[in-house]
């Protein structure tokens, strides 16, 4: 393969379809994308990385590594924006381990610092939410709000929240609608309303919550999604 003018998604596809060319491929997108690494970890250490015995910088290129192989364009985000999240993460993972200050990251208890959520190093797992849940926020967000915001306004009724996630799910099947809500980033209330024989005080109450379960459907966040059903056993058995 020839990677003049390919995109990082176009280098991505051919190398899952030829394994066996996997290091070229690797190597032609770190190459590229060098300066794109070294930015990006200066970003988070707020300092200037050295090429040389740069323990960050060994951590920023495996973490690009990672992204590379766990990159799925399905769920809506460019690769150097995944990219991004990926060695942002683990470069705060190492600082958080150097701290001996490691905090878990929960749905229920969301820690800020800085105003960006910490993640909790210890295992692949914790990693792949934390992952989840800056994606989840990133797409949210060009809706007009916030975690913080969710989870204020989620809500506190199991029947309330039940009915607001069987709602989620039957727009998450409606592929006109999921189409329109990230094409102009708002629920097409009326559609709603007519389509699903719901109520504008319904979708008024739980917008926020009915968003953001449909991102996690859609996106295929498969993490957040098993938190939702697990809440949902919980408030059904309440």
């Amino acid at each position: 393969m020839t990677f003049d003018e390919k995109t990082p998604e176009d280098i991505i596809e051919y190398l899952r379809s030829h394994p066996e060319e996997e290091n070229a491929c690797k190597s032609e997108l770190i190459k590229t994308h060098f300066p794109f690494i070294v930015h990006t970890i200066s970003q988070v250490t707020g300092k200037y990385v050295e090429i040389e015995n740069s323990e960050e910088l060994s951590i920023g290129l495996l973490a690009f590594d990672e992204a590379i192989t766990k990159y799925n364009p399905d769920r809506g985000a460019a690769f150097l924006s995944f990219a991004r999240l990926v060695i942002t993460s683990r470069i705060k993972d190492y600082f958080n381990k150097e701290r001996n200050a490691s905090k878990t990251v929960s749905l229920e208890q969301l820690t800020e610092e800085q105003g960006e959520i910490v993640k909790h190093p210890d295992t692949d797992s914790n990693n792949d939410v934390a992952l989840e849940i800056e994606l989840w926020e990133s797409i949210i967000s060009k809706f007009g709000f916030n975690l913080e915001e969710l989870a204020e306004d989620a809500p506190k009724h199991s029947d309330t929240r039940n009915n607001a996630i069987d709602l989620s799910e039957k727009i998450s099947d409606d592929q006109e609608i999921v189409n329109h809500m990230y094409d102009k980033y708002k629920i097409p209330n009326a559609k709603v309303i007519l389509r699903f024989r719901t109520t504008k005080k319904t979708l008024k109450r739980s917008r926020k919550f009915i968003i953001a379960t449909v991102v996690i459907l859609t996106k295929k966040l498969s993490l957040l999604k098993n938190w939702i059903y697990q809440d949902r056993k919980r408030c059904s058995s309440c």
